[in-house]
């Protein structure tokens, strides 16, 4: 700043002797001299810029004392033709509407949308047999990236047709044992009930019993003729026939065979549930066996049933809408699981890697047929575009205004690729953590990208629009007067008066500064020429005492 100093020239008066004449004013930090019919201001506003600059004359300032008409005036305001406004630079903006947010300003990043990224990797070690995309391919989901031969698939196959062999096994005897021991439970129920030995076989002629209806079916005979014995000793002990001791002999043959015979028809009952049982047990052994092996498949990235993927025009048609291939095992006629092994055209060493969303192939590792790949290798590095993420890096001192940036918040952000575009995008995290070196916490917003302008790894300036408890005016920060701590603008009532209203604002931020007191929609501010304004209202203020 310019220090403002008086010469001892006697040919020059001093500022003291100007002051005197009318000719110079020091007002609220405004230095004014009158030169002539004009005026020339040398000021210092509140931010310490300076500088001269010449007002033009007003109608009638360069004769006679200015009259009413002329420019005495209430205190803060001033009258200014249309074309002194235009001679001075003075311009104004109408308030058409309240901020209704805080602008948070911070660097950001354009990074891939982290749940649309993916690396594409070997399920399993082996040997790569196709490759069928390249880098910047634009894919679908399902669509074939590549075809690889491993032995630990081939392997897994072959193990998931011996277990299903297997299983076919166990459910046959199970089936079998199951009707064994219904057949033999109602069998038992027959004999007890006493029914003829021609009536159970006619009932259960085309049923399998197994070996139990011939142990049974013995064994009631012989206690039937026992039973008939027992019947015609009797008649004949009745009548002295026989001796006492022959027919207690005869009585001891029966009950020594009817206890054979009920104890054989428990055992009988016994053994056919205990069968049945262990192949129930049988059965489920296998089907474990049978899941662990599709299981083992599933992990290998490989259908669970062991059956080669079906391709259609370049397309895994089996991968399902969540990228992961359709795991449900396909049956044959009779409810069967289908066999791996069976017409497949392709080697059962073949599995095929596919892009499990659709998006664009970013990386290709350099692989061809021939070359040995594992677990570690990341062969495609793909994302879709079509959304970005944009994370922000909010500096502590800006805390208190992220803290109303809940998810969903506005963004807009810009790159200077485009210095011309503004995106938009919504808030889906506001950090929790804070970065030692730096002071800041991340904040993740997501954002559309269409045209797929945003590139991951781009820098932008990010603009998080924080909703405010109550609305305010925004207007250019240079609108904005300072005189003895005091803030004022002003505005422009009609075509040629203007007047000083004060008003409350918060801290400026990007040349812009949030009025929260003193000024409502429909008001003219000026926003250029202000100064001059302020300079010619303390003339006119001079003037008039």
């Amino acid at each position: 700043m310019n220090n403002l100093t008086t010469e001892s020239n006697p040919s020059q008066p001093s500022i003291e002797a100007k002051k005197r004449h009318g000719l110079i004013w020091w007002v609220g930090g405004t230095f004014v001299a009158l030169l002539g019919g004009g005026a020339l201001l040398y000021a210092f506003d509140a931010n310490g810029r300076e500088g001269t600059e010449a007002l033009a004359p007003l109608e009638g300032s360069h004769s006679a004392p200015l009259t009413q008409e002329q420019g005495v005036h209430p205190a803060g305001v001033v009258t200014m033709t249309t074309e002194q406004q235009q001679a001075v630079g003075v311009k104004t903006l109408k308030i058409e509407s309240k901020a209704e947010y805080d602008v948070l300003a911070a660097p950001g990043l354009v990074t891939p949308n982290e749940s649309q990224y993916a690396f594409i990797t070997p399920r399993v070690e082996g040997v790569v047999r196709t490759v069928n995309a390249r880098i910047g391919q634009v894919v679908q989901a399902g669509d074939l990236l590549a075809t690889i031969d491993s032995p630990l698939v081939g392997e897994a196959r072959l193990d998931l047709s011996t277990k299903l062999q297997a299983l076919e096994l166990a459910n046959a005897q199970a089936d079998w044992e199951e009707k064994v021991y219904q057949n033999t439970r109602e069998l038992i129920d027959l004999l007890r009930k006493g029914v003829s030995p021609e009536a159970i076989h006619t009932k259960l002629e085309d049923r399998p019993v197994g070996e139990n209806r011939e142990r049974l079916m013995t064994a009631y005979a012989q206690y039937r003729l026992l039973i008939a014995t027992i019947e015609r000793n009797k008649e004949l002990n009745d009548q002295k026939l026989i001796t006492p001791k022959q027919f207690q002999e005869v009585t001891a043959d029966y009950e020594v065979a009817l206890a054979t015979y009920q104890s054989l028809m428990d055992e009988m009952g016994f053994e056919a549930k205990l069968a049945y049982t262990r192949s129930q047990q049988t059965k489920k052994q296998a089907e474990s066996a049978v899941r662990t092996a599709q299981e083992r498949l599933r992990i290998y990235g490989v259908k669970s049933d062991g059956t080669v993927s079906n391709l259609k025009e370049g397309k895994v048609v089996d991968v399902l809408p969540d990228g992961n291939i359709d795991s449900k095992s396909k049956v044959q006629a009779g409810g069967k699981p289908a066999d791996p092994l069976v017409a497949n055209d392709e080697p059962v060493s073949t599995y095929s890697m596919w892009a499990p969303f659709d998006g664009v192939i970013l990386d290709r590792e350099m692989i061809v047929p021939g070359v040995a790949v594992d677990r570690t290798h990341r062969i495609f590095t793909m994302a879709n575009l079509s959304t970005v993420w944009v994370e922000a890096s909010v500096h502590e001192g800006d805390f208190s205004r992220l803290s109303r940036s809940e998810v969903g918040t506005r963004i807009r952000f810009r790159s200077p690729a485009y210095p011309e575009i503004h995106f938009d995008g919504q808030v889906i995290y506001s950090g929790d953590l804070v970065e030692e070196k730096s002071r800041t916490i991340k904040l993740l917003a997501k954002a559309e990208n269409p045209k797929h302008l945003l590139k991951p790894g781009m820098f932008v300036d990010v603009e998080v629009l924080s909703p405010r408890a109550d609305a305010a005016v925004q207007i250019p920060a240079t609108a904005i007067l300072i005189e003895d701590e005091n803030s004022y603008v002003y505005l422009k009532q009609g075509e040629d008066r203007f007047v000083r209203r004060a008003v409350e604002a918060e801290p400026p931020s990007d040349g812009q500064v949030n009025v929260i007191k003193g000024l409502d929609l429909g008001d003219e501010v000026v926003v250029s020429g202000e100064y001059k304004l302020k300079a010619l209202s303390i003339k006119l203020a001079l003037s008039n005492e």
